[in-house]
């Protein structure tokens, strides 16, 4: 278990060195803690975090194995990744926008471009995504309640210590 800043750090520097084959999944667990899953090959990491304010994150994270690689076959879309965008894209985007035409065939156009290192991206304009928002939890690996069990005792942990304020209700 580590930081959750140390294993977004880890995991930045890893998709810079290969930048396909990401897949990022959000959500909030019933404490209204962020519950990120970023799945790479065999890795899986989980993250916990809570927002401390609009600035600051605060966390832990956790990487396993996935054991079963064709569990994740049924809910991977698209690649996540930073895109290049062209000036002409952009332009299609805002125009889209503003006269509240359907965006599907531009994100068709954007997402048909590979993910690439940000190191190579010479675009004034680039894209990121996509993140998920799966409706119901998802079960990677067998351990996974485990895990998030462990994340969330460290994270109240923390938070009790820094912040004792956020566990105390208003008046």
């Amino acid at each position: 278990m580590m930081p959750s800043s140390d294993v977004k750090r880890e995991i930045f520097s890893l998709y810079n060195k290969k930048p396909r084959g990401w897949h990022v999944f959000i959500k909030k667990d019933q404490r209204g803690y962020y519950d990120t899953i970023v799945t790479h090959e065999k890795d899986i990491w989980f993250i916990k975090e809570e927002q401390i304010n609009p600035y600051d994150l605060i966390g832990f994270g956790f990487k396993e194995e996935i054991e079963d690689k064709e569990a994740l076959k049924s809910i991977r879309p698209c690649q996540f990744g930073f895109r290049p965008l062209s000036k002409k894209i952009v332009d299609e985007v805002m125009e889209s926008l503003s006269n509240n035409k359907n965006m599907d065939r531009i994100m068709s156009k954007i997402m048909r471009e590979k993910p690439l290192p940000i190191g190579r991206i010479r675009s004034e304009f680039m894209v990121q995504g996509p993140v998920i928002y799966p409706a119901k939890p998802m079960e990677l690996i067998s351990n996974q309640n485990e895990i998030d069990m462990k994340l969330r005792t460290e994270l109240n942990k923390l938070i009790y210590k820094r912040y004792p304020h956020l566990f105390t209700t208003y008046l």
